[in-house]
């Protein structure tokens, strides 16, 4: 379909793509958007994921990790993964074509593999970044639908810090007009996103909270061999480390006004420093999950304890990502949480696990309008202008 012809219905079925920073695999979720009187209506319609090979993940994790890595690594990793992206779609595509579900349109976030939001000086310039791998050229090439990706650049140009970027899309998926909703996502990063009732002078806003299931994974890898502690089974065996927590809690991260964060702070490094302190003062295993879990749970509350604070009818905290099913760290927000009542995100019906691939959509199709559906400023009200995503367009197939 040629874009004309797209931007001239008022319904679009898009297909949303989301790797976190996890890197596990592909989320991939089909949403209808209509145009209404009353303003945009969203459907979620179902969603699938498709993991990653092992080589394909370690390369990822090699290249966000690692403090040197050449340009052509990165320019062959850009290409592995659009045409991963776009295979992994284009079949999924077909097996919605078969339930009577034509996809129009991908939304692509692509990989995240640094995540730079500091601003820094080059002479009379100051300079942040963000990257995300995933050749939008080639999805759109292999699935033939218009694409839309890089979503976080317009917010870099404008200022921000590119994340979290789905705050405008996540207030569209939940907000509520009679009932405030605050919604903490636990992916490879923790991110919490707030939206008041309608008639509230309180203000929406949305922040990363620090580390979600990065460092926990990371040390389940080195430590025991497995891809992450299922349900939080080890950490529950062990005991949290005072001593170390605050060492990880003085992270500059902590102290700093920066609203975003990533592997950079919360990956690899920290896990070093947290295997090395656990070696000199005889800490185990089980103890340094327990406290990297403690340490996730401590930088939720210390985002979400505020916001209880300034709103009393808040009484619920929904959980999305796949660190709601950590048993243990949602024991431990629990703990510390006992005013709220701590739910599962999928009740507001969203399959809590392609929350984030459902909010690219939306974004995939407020791009495709022109609609500025961007990121909540803390302490400032109202979405931010600019306009996120850039449209590419499938190849045009010859009749010859």
């Amino acid at each position: 379909m040629s874009l004309t012809r797209t931007l001239n219905r008022k319904t679009l079925t898009l297909l949303g793509l989301n790797s976190g920073t996890s890197a596990d695999g592909l989320d991939m979720a089909a949403i209808k958007v209509s145009q209404t009187k009353r303003g945009p209506a969203v459907k979620f319609l179902t969603s699938s994921g498709k993991p990653y090979p092992v080589e394909l993940q370690e390369l990822i994790l090699n290249v966000a990790d690692s403090n040197e890595i050449d340009l052509k690594t990165v320019i062959h990793l850009d290409s592995l993964l659009g045409q991963f992206f776009g295979h992994a779609a284009a079949t999924y595509i077909r097996k919605l074509a078969k339930l009577n579900i034509q996809v129009d349109v991908v939304a692509s976030h692509g990989q995240t593999v640094r995540h730079l939001p500091d601003k820094e000086r080059y002479g009379r310039f100051s300079v942040s970044g963000t990257l995300q791998l995933g050749s939008l050229d080639s999805i759109a090439a292999i699935t033939g639908r218009t694409v839309v990706g890089d979503f976080r650049q317009a917010d870099i140009a404008g200022g921000g810090e590119g994340a979290p970027i789905t705050a405008g899309a996540m207030q569209r998926l939940f907000s509520a007009p009679d009932e405030p909703r605050l919604i903490v996502n636990i992916g490879g990063m923790a991110n919490y996103f707030y939206f008041p009732v309608n008639s509230s002078k309180l203000k929406a806003s949305a922040a990363d909270c620090g580390p979600g299931n990065s460092l926990g994974d990371i040390l389940s890898q080195r430590l025991f061999g497995e891809k992450f502690d299922r349900n939080g089974t080890r950490a529950s065996k062990g005991k949290v480390s005072q001593r170390l927590l605050t060492l990880l809690l003085a992270s500059s991260f902590f102290s700093s006004r920066t609203v975003s964060t990533g592997r950079e702070t919360f990956g690899a490094k920290m896990v070093q420093k947290m295997i090395d302190f656990g070696g000199q003062y005889g800490i185990a295993g089980e103890d340094l999950l327990a406290t990297a879990m403690e340490l996730t749970a401590t930088a939720i509350t210390g985002k979400v304890q505020p916001l209880v604070c300034r709103d009393k009818s808040l009484s619920k905290l929904y959980l999305t990502g796949g660190g709601r099913k950590n048993i243990f760290l949602v024991n431990r927000l629990r703990s510390r949480l006992r005013e709220m009542e701590v739910q599962q995100g999928d009740v507001l019906g969203i399959d809590a696990d392609f929350v984030e691939a459902a909010a690219y959509a939306v974004m995939g199709e407020a791009c495709l309008r022109s609609e500025p559906l961007g990121v909540l400023r803390k302490n400032r009200s109202g979405l931010d202008s600019s306009i996120l995503g850039r449209i590419v367009q499938p190849p045009v197939r010859s009749r010859i």
